[in-house]
């Protein structure tokens, strides 16, 4: 099996998402925040605006948001894992992560998260448990407060020193 590793490179760490409201958009710029504070490149990109696969054997790592929609990721987001298909075998060792947005407490926030770390761990990633916020990455009802912004820094962070 053979991974990826640059070692000695700053990471370069796609943050992916897509919001109807901005809720998860605010939270996808508080994950870069959180890239760039350990020196990572964060790309923060609206999943619709993001083009060919391909691209994603230029990062490192790659955090995903969504909100919750029936207790699952939003469509854009399945589609773009649906597409990614064309990479298999080629992300082994990258480093991933996931944060989702609710309209309400109870509204699927887990298992929209678990939604998209299943289909990274198809592709071979790795990725950070969480003690200190969610345990499976940040996770808001509504419009994220200062707390769910620092979980989201402390996510970019986490994922990019792991990378």
């Amino acid at each position: 099996m053979k991974f990826f590793f640059r070692r000695g490179i700053m990471s370069k760490i796609l943050i992916i998402s897509y919001s109807q409201t901005g809720n998860t958009k605010k939270m996808a710029q508080a994950v870069g925040e959180g890239v760039k504070d350990a020196g990572g490149e964060p790309d923060v990109v609206n999943v619709e605006d993001f083009g060919d696969v391909e691209k994603l054997i230029g990062y490192d790592g790659i955090i995903m948001g969504s909100p919750t929609y029936f207790g699952i990721l939003a469509a854009p987001l399945k589609d773009f894992i649906d597409r990614s298909i064309k990479v298999y075998k080629q992300l082994d060792g990258r480093v991933g992560g996931a944060f989702a947005s609710s309209g309400v407490q109870g509204g699927g926030n887990e298992t929209t998260i678990h939604s998209i770390t299943q289909a990274l761990k198809v592709h071979g990633f790795v990725m950070p448990g969480f003690s200190r916020i969610g345990h499976y990455g940040p996770a808001a009802v509504g419009e994220a407060d200062e707390k769910i912004i620092s979980e989201c820094k402390y996510m970019g962070t986490s994922v990019t020193t792991l990378a």
